[in-house]
Order: C-alpha cells, then sequence, then structure tokens
C-alpha cells in the first residue's frame, strides 16, 4: 500500500463510527493471523530434508539379505 493510499484509508476511517472502525480492526486482524498460518505452513512444505540426518540412528546388518529365508518362512513362501 502506497502512502497516498495509506492516507486515503486513513481519512476514509475517520468518517466511520468507533464501532465500525473497531469491527474493520477485527477483520483485519484476522487476515493477518490466516495469512501468518498459511506462510507457517507453506514455509514447512518447502523445509528441505538434508541427506545422512538419519546417519547412526538405524541399525541394519552388514549382509542385509541374510535374513531371507527366515522371512520367507514367515509369510508361507517356503
Amino acid at each position: 500500500m502506497s502512502a497516498m493510499e495509506l492516507r486515503n484509508f486513513e481519512s476514509q476511517l475517520e468518517l466511520l463510527s468507533f464501532t465500525e472502525q473497531l469491527a474493520i480492526m477485527e477483520f483485519l486482524a484476522k487476515i493477518m493471523q490466516r495469512n501468518q498460518k498459511q506462510q507457517e505452513q507453506t514455509k514447512n512444505l518447502h523445509k528441505k530434508r538434508q541427506f545422512g540426518s538419519a546417519k547412526g540412528k538405524f541399525l541394519y546388518p552388514m549382509d542385509f539379505d541374510e535374513d531371507n529365508e527366515e522371512i520367507a518362512k514367515l509369510f508361507g513362501a517356503v
């Protein structure tokens, strides 16, 4: 909003009653809160995942396929 638009808005607000001014301010506050929430959600959606962030948190065997026969028996494939 330019300075001229702001002055025009302020002069129009002065013509309104206090309750009308208050209603407009409450409406603007709600819009600002909603916009802030949307910006936070958008920011979280675009958060980049870093490679190696789970390093050391998971343990797995050196030979990943060593238990294939046991797993096959559990599922009745053998």
